[in-house]
């Protein structure tokens, strides 16, 4: 098939690539850098997607599929990340009708959870949700898929870039992380980036009836309390212990622990612990599991100590006493 691939340089996007080389792809970038591969410069948040009305007009007329994986995931305003979340999508559903292309749009598990606060989390859920109902009220062929927190390779941990998942795993593996304001109980639902990569590379040979895909754990996802072990478990075979983990009710750690314990944490570990459970905690507080279309999901564990591996190569964390390299 001819598919036209956004978000081609991102964690979705260069995951899914090498899953498509049967097919004759064009991948629509717009700052990132791509060799080996068809590209088209444009900008999903611009009109006619910041092509030229030629190179849109000769694009229309030869794809037969859109892949639509570009996405603001930097958690800044909902009124910039709803520019490409929302925006780019109503341009990209427009080319879909021009081209009577089939729509296969990347949103996330998380925009079907309740969506009021002001944490950067639920503004970005918030904008998939919108996007989400730009697609289903066009009336063309689309699937909505909706992955879960996307995690490196299930054997490697490989990932193009560092997401917000990563950022909490530093602050655990580097001892900033001293309290966690969550039930254990709660479920961390997360899925490596190759069974994402599987399921939207599947749907290209899928009954065209298919309106919607979950790529989640579902009722195989981690507690939080034994996400946090295996990441314990992990740092140790890094030669990196870290101290255990206290757990704390969230409205004792907002009404006793930061007032009063937390002033004697240093500012910068105080202002990190902050913006944590400011940006992330909307991730860590799923209460039941998500429904999930994924048949075989590699081993939860092995997939998350994978995933601290490979966050160690890239990030230069080291064993104690020791100048070699992580392997």
């Amino acid at each position: 098939m001819n598919v036209l691939l956004t978000g081609a340089t991102g964690v979705v996007g260069r995951a899914l690539l090498p899953k498509l080389a049967g097919h004759d792809v064009t991948c629509l970038i717009h700052s990132d850098p791509m060799s080996g591969h068809k590209t088209l410069r444009g900008d999903v948040r611009l009109p006619r997607l910041g092509l030229s009305r030629g190179d849109l007009k000769e694009l229309a007329a030869t794809i037969d599929v859109i892949v639509h994986a570009a996405a603001d995931t930097s958690l800044g305003t909902e009124s910039v990340m709803a520019e490409t979340n929302v925006t780019g999508t109503a341009r990209i559903v427009e080319l879909a009708r021009e081209a009577e292309a089939r729509l296969i749009h990347v949103s996330t598990a998380f925009s079907a959870m309740s969506t009021e606060g002001d944490a950067p989390a639920l503004a970005y859920a918030r904008t998939k949700a919108h996007a989400e109902e730009v697609v289903r009220a066009s009336g063309l062929p689309a699937v909505v898929v909706r992955p879960s927190i996307i995690v490196g390779d299930s054997r490697t941990g490989r990932i193009a870039r560092h997401q917000g998942f990563h950022k909490l795993l530093e602050a655990f593996l580097r001892g900033l992380l001293p309290i966690i304001p969550m039930d254990p109980s709660r479920l961390l639902d997360f899925v490596p980036q190759d069974v994402v990569a599987d399921g939207i590379a599947g749907l290209l040979d899928r009954d065209a009836d298919t309106t919607e895909l979950w790529l989640t754990a579902g009722t195989r996802a981690l507690p939080l309390g034994t996400t946090v072990d295996e990441v314990r478990a992990a740092a140790a075979e890094l030669g990196r212990p870290v101290a255990p983990v206290r757990f704390a009710d969230p409205d004792l750690y907002e009404r006793l622990i930061v007032p009063v314990f937390l002033q004697a944490v240093p500012a910068p570990t105080r202002r990190l612990m902050s913006a944590l459970v400011e940006q992330l905690a909307p991730y860590m507080a799923v209460r039941e599991p998500f429904p999930s279309d994924v048949d075989e999901l590699p081993d939860q564990a092995l997939t998350l100590r994978a995933t601290v591996r490979g966050w160690a190569r890239t990030s230069g964390f080291r064993p104690h006493h020791t100048s070699g390299a992580v392997q």
